[in-house]
């Protein structure tokens, strides 16, 4: 397949394409020796037709069925946009989806205004206020706005993403496939032996799309995501028969050489199903292929950490190195089979497989890196006790008895006139995070990214941690150079269209000197 740019910057810059082969995206070597710029992107928000594969024979696609979709730019997938630390994005929101008929008043909590929208920038830590990463924006169709959003010049370098954000429509838009690769250059890409690596992007996907009538063409029926009960109630995923998709693909073929090492950046922007990844050779799928683990939520972690499976739930991103055997094989990438009781959504999970790796070709043993190379990236300072001003509490509750269902952070479902909880510029705290007997959650929080601490004693940084039901964790968190309103909530999409978020706002240490003065 030929060249196709991804990102478009100032002219008198050249820069990379990206390689669209075999449905996962394939990137050269990044250049250092870029000059802060400005990063513009048009994102065309509309309906579009595009293909899904239904029936797989082989690892080739025999029948497909064609799906209208909202989407960004026509495609399954959004663009991948690409920038560095000081770069400014500029991306133009066109919102080119038709008018929706007048519901009137409604509870801010039933789904609705699916042809809303707007945009997050998930796991950057910049501005959430004006025209930066501001969720509390409303794009209405027919109307563009253009995002200013500046990334910090010691802004880590890693893999994010982007995707729709308005409130009563997010999980409806994002299951659609609006949302795309954000990648911030530097960092990991300067270690001699990542730079070598071919880079891939895998955008995993689930679109629970059904034939219906089209709301919008009378007498036409067409493969869409309109219905929020049938597209988000338990177990509807599974029944559907529907495949987790990876840009925009079912069961995409990558291409390895013997000996070879990838750099395969994983991000999870799908919304009920989670994946546990793994790589077994095709001719004997128990034998597992181990690989390495290098950065979580965008953020290295200063290690190789060797591997045999990658826990990914909606919103994780994860970067691994994978280094190819040494002779002509087949391996699978597999989500492995979940137990009842150890499933996302209580159900019990078949293997699926969601890519086949052939390698090929004569054998070239390419390094790995080594840990010494890998320490200085890792971004932030562990928090210590001495650090801790205070404490936070977020607790996942479900009012069953209620109808319809509440969704509630610490007892309270989101409104637009609950006062938003303050919290301080400056102060690091610990977060005491837990979900309700009743179902696992998944805490995110904007701007700041936290701390945990796992069984094993390592470190890690996040802005996305599965909550299993009747758990609770603690997270440690600092809040830098930013004040404004953003939210924290669960990224089980539909929980947070139902109520399950909270408005938070930094203000600086002096605004409470100021309001007690006037």
């Amino acid at each position: 397949m030929g060249l196709k740019p991804t990102r478009t910057r100032n002219a008198k810059n050249h820069w990379r394409t990206l390689l669209l082969g075999a449905g996962v995206l394939a990137t050269g070597v990044a250049d250092a020796t870029q000059q802060n710029e400005d990063v513009s992107q048009d994102l065309v928000v509309k309906y579009a037709t595009n293909r899904i594969c239904r029936t797989l024979e082989q690892g080739r696609c025999k029948e497909w069925d064609d799906v209208k979709l909202r989407s960004y730019n026509g495609q399954l997938v959004g663009p991948t946009i690409e920038a560095r630390p000081g770069d400014t994005l500029r991306i133009v929101l066109d919102n080119q989806l038709p008018p929706e008929p007048v519901r009137g008043t409604i509870d801010p909590n039933i789904p609705h205004g699916f042809n809303i929208t707007n945009l997050h920038t998930h796991g950057l830590h910049v501005s959430p206020a004006g025209n930066a990463d501001n969720v509390m924006l409303s794009i209405l169709p027919g109307q563009k706005f253009e995002y200013e959003i500046k990334i910090p010049s010691d802004h880590p370098a890693g893999t994010f993403w982007y995707h729709a954000h308005k409130h009563g429509a997010v999980s409806i838009q994002v299951s659609s496939g609006m949302a795309g690769a954000l990648i911030i250059r530097g960092g990991l890409d300067e270690v001699p032996a990542i730079r070598a690596a071919r880079e891939r992007i895998f955008v995993f996907q689930q679109i629970p799309y059904a034939l219906i009538n089209d709301p919008y063409v009378p007498g036409t029926r067409a493969n869409m995501v309109e219905d929020f009960e049938a597209s988000f109630s338990e177990g509807r995923w599974d029944a559907s028969g529907r495949r987790t998709t990876i840009n925009g693909m079912v069961e995409p073929v990558i291409k390895m050489r013997g000996g070879e090492v990838q750099r395969w950046r994983f991000i999870h922007a799908g919304f009920r199903e989670s994946l546990r990844l793994k790589l077994v050779r095709e001719r004997d799928p128990q034998s597992v292929v181990s690989y390495y683990q290098i950065a979580h939520d965008g953020l290295a972690t200063g290690r190789l950490d060797s591997v045999d499976e990658t826990e990914m739930h909606p919103g994780y991103r994860t970067d691994v190195l994978v280094r190819a055997g040494n002779r002509p094989e087949t391996y699978l990438l597999i989500d492995e089979a979940t137990a009842a009781e150890e499933s996302f959504t209580g159900l019990a999970e078949t293997r699926k497989v969601l890519a086949r790796i052939e390698v090929e070709g004569s054998f070239s043993f390419m390094p790995l890196p080594d840990t010494a190379s890998l320490a200085p990236y890792a971004p932030f300072k562990s928090i210590t006790n001495e650090e801790l001003t205070g404490t936070q509490e977020a607790r996942f509750d479900m009012d069953v008895q209620s109808t319809p269902v509440k969704y509630m952070i610490n007892g309270k479902a989101f409104s637009p006139d609950n006062p938003p909880r303050k919290l301080t510029l400056g102060a690091v705290e610990e977060w005491r995070v837990s979900s309700s007997p009743l179902t696992s959650h998944i805490f995110h929080i904007h701007v700041n990214p936290f701390q945990i601490v796992t069984a094993d004693g390592k470190g890690i940084w996040r802005d996305t941690l599965f909550v299993k039901a009747n758990q609770s964790v603690k997270l440690r968190t600092r809040y830098q150079r930013y004040v404004g309103k953003f939210v924290t909530h669960c990224h089980i999409l539909d929980h947070e269209d139902q109520g399950m978020m909270e408005v938070l706002e930094i203000v600086h240490p002096g605004a409470a000197l100021h309001e007690n003065h006037d």
